[in-house]
């Protein structure tokens, strides 16, 4: 990820953005850049801040990653994204932009007190926008265990509207109360304090709950996850693919798919062609419905994956596949030690390393020693 620039049009209850003000210079960001592939064998790029749409040369910055090879994913509010920007993002290559729109938010386009019908009313408006101009939609949420209902509308809202292909759901985490961190991800990280857990914080949902929670609300299973640095088991990132079928913009048709060895084969070929694994695909219906062909063989039940692309068959209907993905932010252990996400996908760079973004404002890459028990 490119932290681009701080500072935001919008308030939200809880933002990791700790820091003042301050916008990067395109020089800067392009070193920033060499260095991220120099580092890794990236295939995509997120744009985050603050709030991307403020920096004066966002189209420049999407222009120039695209013209390294890489794939453009933009975080966005939405405020600021007129028709004009959208068609300048467009022509300069940003494949998907994840929309963040929440309760919570102090913003222009809602309500003080907006209702559920509020926020739903305004995705829809934003998403329908961006899909527009020929850019992938996603959505960006913060999720708190004793809110679930929200985390079921926004996963029901996913589900049931045909422009939006990506849901990214992060757990909350109370990142202004955790203590100053040292270290980066190739050295390991830790605290300085032996506090791990700031008082009052509410019990964090389990992988395990929240895998039984959508399979009950939604009939929808894990497709894929990322473990811990230090357990590989563990998972901090869930992701789940779902196939849809929509008739008239509405969900008329959903089948949870399931890794088979095609998937991992799939993966496999494309690591030896090309020397990294894919991240972003792009939206393709005949690409999805031989995915899903492919998966009913590989797994049995093909009878049910047939019928559901004899569905999307249908004059009027349009088949997608919808990516969910739940994270969790990095943590600290009882031992001081930072618990992330192998390998950190929502890696930014900081004084020339990698650290993760959602704890980027409380570390500093000094050294560390960090020792698993």
């Amino acid at each position: 990820m490119i932290d681009i620039l701080r500072g935001c049009n919008i308030r939200c209850r809880d933002c990791y953005n700790l820091q003042p003000d301050q916008i990067r210079p395109l020089a800067e960001i392009e070193a920033q850049l060499d260095t991220l592939l120099r580092l890794r064998r990236l295939q995509s790029v997120s744009i985050v801040g603050g709030e991307p749409t403020l920096h004066p040369d966002l189209v420049e910055i999407v222009r120039r990653v695209r013209r390294r090879g890489l794939f453009v994913e933009l975080f966005s509010n939405g405020v600021a994204l007129t028709d004009d920007l959208l068609i300048r993002l467009k022509r300069a290559g940003a494949n998907v932009i994840f929309l963040h729109v929440e309760s919570g938010q102090r913003r222009p386009d809602l309500p003080a007190n907006a209702t559920a019908e509020d926020i739903r009313r305004l995705r829809t408006d934003l998403a329908a926008r961006v899909a527009a101009h020929g850019i992938e939609v996603g959505l960006a949420s913060t999720a708190y265990p004793e809110r679930m209902g929200e985390v079921e509308e926004t996963v029901s809202f996913t589900l049931a509207t045909p422009a939006v292909s990506y849901l990214l759901v992060t757990w909350w985490r109370d990142v202004g109360r955790m203590p100053a961190l040292v270290g980066d991800l190739a050295q390991g990280m830790t605290s300085v304090s032996l506090s791990a857990t700031p008082a009052g914080s509410p019990r964090e949902i389990q992988s395990v709950e929240l895998c039984g929670w959508l399979e009950r609300r939604f009939a929808i299973t894990p497709f894929a996850f990322l473990g811990s640095n230090f357990d590989a088991s563990a998972p901090r990132w869930l992701s789940f693919l779902v196939g849809t079928v929509h008739r008239q913009g509405r969900l008329i048709r959903q089948q949870s798919v399931q890794p088979t060895g095609v998937e991992r084969t799939f993966l496999k070929v494309i690591r030896r062609l090309t020397g990294r694994y894919p991240f972003y695909q792009k939206q393709q219906s005949l690409q999805t419905g031989l995915h899903l062909l492919l998966n009913g063989l590989a797994s049995g039940p093909l009878g049910q994956r047939l019928k559901f692309l004899a569905h999307a068959a249908r004059p009027g209907a349009h088949l997608g596949a919808k990516r969910l993905l739940f994270q969790w932010p990095a943590s600290i252990d009882e031992h001081g030690r930072v618990v992330h996400c192998d390998c950190c996908p929502d890696a930014v760079l900081k004084e020339g390393k990698l650290v993760p973004l959602c704890i980027s404002d409380r570390v500093h890459p000094a050294p560390a020693a960090v020792n698993p028990p």
